[in-house]
């Protein structure tokens, strides 16, 4: 009976060695010996999250100083971008009015710089660090009315579009 047990259990021992020879694995092509693996970046980061994205930074106000010129009054703002193959940002800017108001009394103005009435293309997929640009404030007919705090709302559009 002994003999019948050691025998068996030599038996089982050597079908169990067979199993790891059945494991599953990756798909592998082999060439002249040599083994291959293909490496793929994802589009997304550790959590799953997009990487390709976009940062405008733009004020939320701009104080123009009564009597100011367009040679020290400026509208700063700034890009950052890391966008997909073949895609850069879009940005376009547009006054309401072009006249600065107090409710009753209009006090003209104009914009000039990066874009200003046109789209302006960042002209890049990826960008490095932070892009600043600017746009020149020019308002006239100071003393055409009375001082007084005089507002308008420009209005920054940003889309990301294809590289032609």
């Amino acid at each position: 009976m002994k003999k019948i047990l050691a025998v068996a259990l030599a038996l089982v021992m050597m079908l169990a060695v067979c199993v790891p020879a059945f494991a599953f694995g990756e798909d592998i092509s082999t060439n002249g010996g040599q083994s291959q693996t293909q490496l793929q970046t994802l589009t997304t980061d550790e959590e799953g999250n997009p990487v390709a994205g976009f940062t405008v930074s733009i004020p939320a106000a701009v104080e123009i100083p009564w009597g100011g010129t367009s040679t020290g009054d400026f509208l700063n703002w700034s890009y950052t971008s890391k966008l997909e193959t073949g895609k850069q940002l879009s940005i376009s800017v547009d006054k309401t009015s072009g006249n600065l108001t107090n409710g009753t009394d209009n006090l003209p103005y104009t914009l000039t710089g990066d874009a200003v009435g046109t789209a302006f293309l960042t002209g890049e997929e990826v960008t490095e660090g932070t892009v600043s640009k600017q746009i020149a404030i020019a308002v006239t007919g100071w003393g055409d009315v009375p001082v007084d705090a005089y507002s308008d709302t420009v209005t920054f559009t940003v889309d990301v579009v294809d590289i032609v």
